[in-house]
């Protein structure tokens, strides 16, 4: 069973299981309907007939009867207890070896009580159903529940009720808290900044990590669920599945490729500091490998899926890759004139967040704003509004790109699949250049900073007659020959 499958991880994960393990019985998706006119059923549907992850798949003439033996879709709301589903849906369920929980909200500085909803209620409806159906839990989180803890080794492992920065605290307590203190306040924004204070007490730069944080103590809390936890870092633009370059949402790096493609050409950055980054097609095989070792009963604890410790690309390399990235593309014919003149003559460097220059970001932004009424005009309010963007956006990234340097071990992961072929998660053998220049600043390109310009990526043409995938009634008489046996 698999959450979050409207994801860009899950979605490539599901791919690439249909693709790569002709075994696999059935998988479950759990997915929310988005009204009446989009129920869950649909959602799936209009994934696998025009999402790229699914291109390899679509390749197959049989590809309806293919998927119908292999998909089933469970309209549920992990926000809801019981996920709100029927004993029905439930029983659909009984035959799950292994449930694995991608769903959540991944914003930096999202409104907390839909954080709360999305990442700690989520995971413990999720969790709550793993119990009852006597399954392992594999709960994707995410490296950076380490904290903020400067420059630091973070081995695979987890102390429930020990918060990044030492303090001992109850998960329970502190969510209850939370809770408390977002009724009491009156705004969203008020939230916001009331959640980043108690995030930072404990050690945690944002939101986003503070709830994904409080998730895992609260699930390694429970004696009763067979829990592993399996943390990505920055997933980025995949290596070769479903196709090199694709990549899908806004992600770190498509951000400060966007920043560094602008005329800030100075990077806030420590420049030996680690940019951990793993292609997102490892990171679904990691994950695939781990959730083997789960229904084995061979897996939990903690599993990270990152670079840094066996192959590290720092800060000083990712961003002159990314100037030798931009020079090809402009050498190639595109952007504007302006970007060809900027992007192919000046280089972006990386420098420590208090040796900007007068160029930095929020000096500029205060000249302009110092400037007399009379030069005031439509044109340096658009200059005001990308000054006030990209200063919005350094101070989201900047406990990750700046204050902090993690190395995180993945020993057990590449342990685990030292030995098989199909999945194994070792990324030593990434050229960090070419997978840069050729692949990852161009998939970032095509399906990531157009939608920070406000633009929309190319989704893949409908099929005639749309896809469908087989009728409920179809998935009901499968669970009942699968009961009967």
């Amino acid at each position: 069973m698999v959450t979050g499958f409207t994801g860009f991880v899950a979605k490539v994960f599901v791919a690439l299981l249909l693709e790569e393990v002709d075994a696999i019985g059935r998988i479950m998706l759990l997915v929310r309907p988005r009204g009446r006119l989009r129920p869950g059923r649909l959602r799936v549907e209009q994934i696998v007939e025009r999402s790229p992850a699914f291109r390899p798949a679509r390749a197959r003439p049989d590809l309806k009867d293919w998927l119908a033996e292999r998909l089933d879709v469970i309209e549920a709301d992990v926000e809801r207890p019981s996920c709100a589903m029927s004993e029905v849906d439930f029983a659909r369920l009984a035959s799950a070896d292994v449930i694995v929980h991608c769903a959540g909200l991944t914003d930096f500085a999202p409104d907390p009580i839909k954080a709360l909803s999305a990442n700690v209620a989520g995971a413990v409806h999720v969790a709550e159903l793993a119990e009852r159906l006597r399954a392992p839990l594999v709960h994707v989180s995410t490296c950076f529940v380490a904290g903020s803890i400067g420059r630091a080794a973070v081995p695979e492992r987890i102390e429930p009720g020990v918060a990044p920065n030492g303090r001992v605290f109850e998960p329970g307590s502190e969510i209850r808290s939370l809770h408390l203190a977002c009724r009491q306040a009156e705004t969203v924004a008020q939230r916001v900044d009331m959640a980043l204070e108690r995030a930072r007490t404990f050690g945690w730069p944002n939101i986003y990590t503070y709830t994904k944080g409080l998730a895992e103590h609260l699930l390694a809390s429970r004696p009763e669920l067979d829990l592993t936890i399996v943390r990505p870092s920055i997933v980025e633009c995949a290596r070769t599945f479903p196709f090199a370059g694709w990549n899908e949402g806004l992600n770190t790096a498509g951000p400060l490729a966007w920043l560094i493609s602008t005329a800030f050409r100075r990077l806030p950055t420590v420049p030996d500091h680690r940019f951990d980054v793993v292609p997102v097609d490892d990171a679904a095989k990691g994950l695939a490998a781990i959730t083997a070792a789960a229904v084995a009963r061979q897996a939990g604890g903690v599993f990270h899926l990152a670079s840094g410790d066996h192959n590290p690309l720092t800060f000083e390399r990712a961003v002159e890759l990314t100037g030798l990235g931009m020079r090809r593309w402009t050498r190639r014919g595109a952007g504007t004139p302006l970007d060809r003149l900027l992007l192919r003559h000046l280089d972006p460097i990386p420098v420590p967040a208090d040796r900007q220059g007068p160029l930095a970001v929020g000096r500029l932004r205060r000249w302009v704003d110092d400037l007399p009424e009379r030069l005031q005009g439509e044109r340096l309010d658009r200059a005001r509004d990308q000054l006030a963007r990209v200063e919005r956006m350094l101070e989201l990234y900047l406990p990750f790109i700046h204050d902090n340097d993690w190395t995180f071990d993945t020993s057990r992961v590449r342990a685990l699949t030292a030995h098989d072929d199909r999945f194994r998660f070792d990324l030593r053998d990434i050229d960090w250049c070419d997978y840069w220049v050729n692949v990852e600043y161009p998939g970032l390109r095509r399906w990531c900073i157009p939608l920070i310009d406000g633009a929309r990526v190319p989704e893949d043409p409908p099929s005639h007659p749309p896809f469908r995938l087989e009728s409920r009634a179809r998935a009901e008489e499968w669970t009942t020959r699968v009961a009967s046996k």
